[in-house]
C-alpha cells in the first residue's frame, strides 16, 4: 500500500474536528458513522481535492472505520464460499484490493486515463462483471478478481466478488471517546446493588427479545427480513413509550432475526 498522501492526513485532522458521538433518545450510545457520501462532499467543501481518494487511502490502512451491508462469495479449491452480513464493519483488506484494483487499470497518467475491465466468473456465476466500482456517491463499492491463465480445474484458481452498500465511516483513533459516554463511578461501599456498568437503558431489550421470541413459537409472528423483526420490536416499544432511535433497533432486530435463522436450520 502506498504512503499516506498529504490530502489524506489533511482529511483525517478535518474529520477529527467534527462531532462523531451519538447517542439514541435513552442515551444509549450507538455507532457514530456518517455517510460515505455526505463525508465525502463536507471534505470537497473544506477543501480537500479528490477527498474519495483520501477517504480510500484511510479506509485501507484502519485509520477510518466502515460499516455497511455486504454480500461476498469466492471459489477456490474446487469450494464454493458464501457469506452476507448487514450493518457489519468492513474489513481493511477489502478497501486494499479496491485500491489494488483501481491502481491496475491506471494506464497511464491523468485522472481519465483508466481501463474499465470486466471480467467471467463462471463458477460464481457472473458474467461481465466490473473488476471494481468505487461509487462513493452511493456509498458502495465492489470488486472482482479472477485467476489469470488458468481454468476453473487448475490447482490455484480463484473467482471472488465482494459488494458493500449503505456505508458509513468514523475515525478509529476517536473510538474511545465516542463509547465512553461517562466515567465510571466507584460505588459506595454501602451501596451493595449498585449497578457498576453506569446508566441502564430504558428500554429491555432482553424482556423484549423474549416477547418476540414468544410471538415467533407460537406461529404468530414468521419474519422474512431483519426489518420485518424491526417494525415488531418498535411497536411493542412504543406500547410502552419507549422509542429509541432506528439504528438501536435494527442492532437488536439482527440478533434475533438471525437466531430465528439459526433455529429453522437446525
Amino acid at each position: 500500500m502506498e504512503e499516506r498522501t498529504a490530502s489524506a492526513t489533511a482529511a483525517l485532522d478535518i474529520m477529527r474536528k467534527w462531532e462523531w458521538r451519538r447517542c439514541d433518545p435513552d442515551g444509549v450510545p450507538f455507532h457514530p458513522g456518517k455517510d460515505l457520501n455526505w463525508v465525502t462532499n463536507r471534505l470537497a467543501m473544506e477543501g480537500v481535492r479528490r477527498p474519495q481518494d483520501a477517504i480510500l487511502t484511510l479506509l485501507c490502512e484502519g485509520a477510518l472505520i466502515a460499516r455497511g451491508d455486504h454480500r461476498w462469495r469466492k471459489y477456490q479449491d474446487f469450494a464454493h464460499f458464501q457469506s452476507e452480513a448487514q450493518c457489519d464493519p468492513i474489513k481493511p483488506l477489502h478497501w486494499q484490493r479496491l485500491a489494488a484494483s483501481i491502481q491496475k487499470a491506471k494506464c497511464g497518467p491523468g485522472w481519465g486515463s483508466a481501463m474499465e475491465t470486466t471480467l467471467q466468473l463462471p463458477e460464481l456465476e457472473v458474467s461481465d462483471c466490473p473488476a471494481h466500482e468505487w461509487e462513493y456517491g452511493s456509498c458502495r463499492f465492489n470488486y472482482a478478481e479472477v485467476t489469470d491463465k488458468l481454468a476453473p480445474w487448475d490447482d490455484d484458481y480463484l473467482e471472488e466478488w465482494f459488494s458493500a452498500w449503505d456505508i458509513d465511516v468514523w475515525p478509529s483513533d476517536l473510538e474511545p471517546m465516542i463509547w465512553d459516554d461517562e466515567p465510571e463511578v466507584a460505588a459506595p461501599p454501602s451501596m451493595t446493588n449498585a449497578n457498576k456498568g453506569g446508566r441502564p437503558p430504558a428500554a429491555d431489550w432482553e424482556l423484549a427479545a423474549l416477547e418476540i421470541a414468544g410471538r415467533y413459537y407460537r406461529g404468530d409472528f414468521k419474519p422474512k427480513t431483519i426489518a420485518d423483526v424491526g417494525r415488531a420490536l418498535t411497536s411493542w416499544l412504543g406500547d410502552q413509550d419507549l422509542h429509541p432511535s432506528d439504528s438501536v433497533v435494527r442492532i437488536h432486530a439482527k440478533r434475533i432475526f438471525d437466531a430465528f435463522q439459526a433455529w429453522e436450520q437446525d
